[in-house]
């Protein structure tokens, strides 16, 4: 007995009409989505992948990492000098820091799991360990390539009647076979970090300092100091603590700044002073003219962004700590496919490209109306309200309302929970006046809503 006529069909319309219509449809899908490359998988790339990662439909983002794990910055080594690959070493985190700023409040909206103990401010391992736990939630591997260095990038060709018609050559180099790789996409995405080449002021004078002189990206150990008498220039949060940190094994700390004492208790052999000028030698000269004598030296004052591997045809530059021409201090002006993702300093950085990712993800759909270019480049120059005048990129408190401007742009922003702010700023109020114990409080998250932290002299509660 044969089968039938009909038979015959249906077998061809479901083993071979069927699968070709199918492949013709995908593959028109594939070709109609936009290629985006997220350079770095630290916080800033793994915020910005996950947001690509929701719309597939129209998006295929790629993540170029040159470690060989994500958590960028977060990745601890013990090395001060080069990687495993032979690179200049990425992470300034030094083998006793926890964070500033509560896990409860570091912790992204759409993935709140943050182990730790009962204290709040954790050691980078846990951050490190949290990174890891959401990239593994998210299925974000998928998309990065580890190992894999970013040599250069550049516009293929530039549409300045359509901007969303530029692409973008990315020339890479796996690390470990060292075969290099072109890839062609529709947008970029700049994550690869802000806080790995350390700012070093001029100081007359301390090019004959007898004694180690570092910036703190480079410090690790407080043993490395014991029995010295240490000058640490510059008197914010990373000062103070690699100050807390040392204290316990050196003779001596000068905190040394240009700015106002800081008021909060700290241990007995921390002096705070004016602002180092000039060094004679072992005497360090300061701002209001007295001296003082120090064995060691640590600046301790920020970094500044460095892009490699941009051609000069992408049209960002960096004058000091000043990107331009960044609109909303992430589109590039020029490109606006292009964003430099995480650059401000904010009351939370990892915030910050929690919600400049899903601007540009909606940049690139098509749901933001950007101004004129001349409107561009004047925001790019224009200083967020209350930064001093040489922190272009100092959101910081301003943070909430930025977020708020880039949520109405879109029309469609999912902004953090308003106790992120709330809290924050509870925290660091307290942080600031309890310097050398404010890590040893917990922050609690009520279930209605309302926080406190324990473990205080007064309690406090908001809502």
């Amino acid at each position: 007995m044969y089968p039938s006529k009909d038979k015959y069909q249906n077998m061809w319309l479901n083993v071979v009409l069927i699968p070709l219509l199918l492949s013709s449809i995908e593959g028109k899908t594939a070709a109609s989505r936009k290629k985006v490359c997220i350079i770095g998988a630290g916080v800033s790339g793994l915020a910005t992948v996950k947001r690509f990662s929701e719309h597939t439909d129209e998006f295929k983002p790629i993540v170029f990492e040159k470690q060989s794990d994500v958590g960028g910055l977060w990745s601890y080594t013990e090395s001060t000098t080069v990687d495993e690959h032979g690179l200049p070493v990425h992470s300034s985190v030094y083998k006793n820091l926890r964070t500033n700023i509560p896990k409860e409040l570091m912790a992204w909206p759409d993935y709140r799991n943050f182990t730790g103990d009962d204290r709040s401010s954790v050691p980078h391992h846990m951050v490190l360990e949290y990174l890891r736990n959401y990239t593994a939630h998210f299925n974000l591997r998928q998309f990065i390539e580890f190992d894999t260095l970013v040599e250069h990038v550049r516009p293929l060709n530039v549409q300045t009647e359509d901007w969303q018609q530029t692409r973008w050559l990315v020339k890479t180099r796996n690390l470990k076979t060292q075969k290099r790789k072109h890839t062609v996409c529709n947008g970029i995405a700049i994550a690869n970090g802000h806080y790995t080449k350390g700012n070093v002021p001029e100081i007359p004078g301390i090019e004959n300092f007898r004694g180690p002189i570092i910036h703190s990206h480079v410090y690790r150990h407080p043993e490395d100091f014991a029995g010295k008498t240490v000058t640490i220039l510059g008197a914010w949060i990373s000062g103070v603590d690699i100050a807390l940190d040392i204290s316990p094994y050196v003779k001596k700390i000068y905190l040394s700044s240009r700015h106002e004492k800081r008021n909060s208790k700290l241990p007995s052999n921390i002096e705070q002073v004016p602002n180092v000028i000039e060094a004679n030698g072992n005497e360090l000269i300061m701002s209001n003219g007295s001296t003082i004598t120090s064995d060691a030296f640590i600046f301790c004052t920020g970094y500044l962004p460095e892009f490699p591997f941009l051609d000069e045809n992408c049209g960002i530059r960096v004058e000091a700590n000043h990107v331009i021409p960044l609109y909303k201090q992430m589109i590039n002006a020029e490109h606006p496919s292009m964003a430099v993702i995480g650059l401000p300093t904010a009351d939370s950085i990892f915030l910050m490209p929690y919600v400049q990712s899903q601007f540009f993800v909606a940049l690139l759909q098509g749901r933001v109306k950007l101004p004129t270019h001349h409107e561009m480049i004047k925001d790019a120059y224009t200083l967020p309200p209350g930064a001093p005048e040489d922190k272009w990129h100092a959101v910081n408190a301003y943070q909430w309302t930025y977020n708020e401007e880039l949520a109405k742009a879109t029309g469609n922003i999912q902004l953090p929970p308003s106790y992120y702010k709330d809290g924050i700023h509870l925290y660091e109020a307290y942080r600031d006046t309890h310097l050398a114990t404010f890590r040893e409080v917990r922050f609690v998250l009520n279930p209605n809503g309302t926080f406190h932290l324990e473990n205080l002299v007064e309690d406090y509660e908001t809502e």
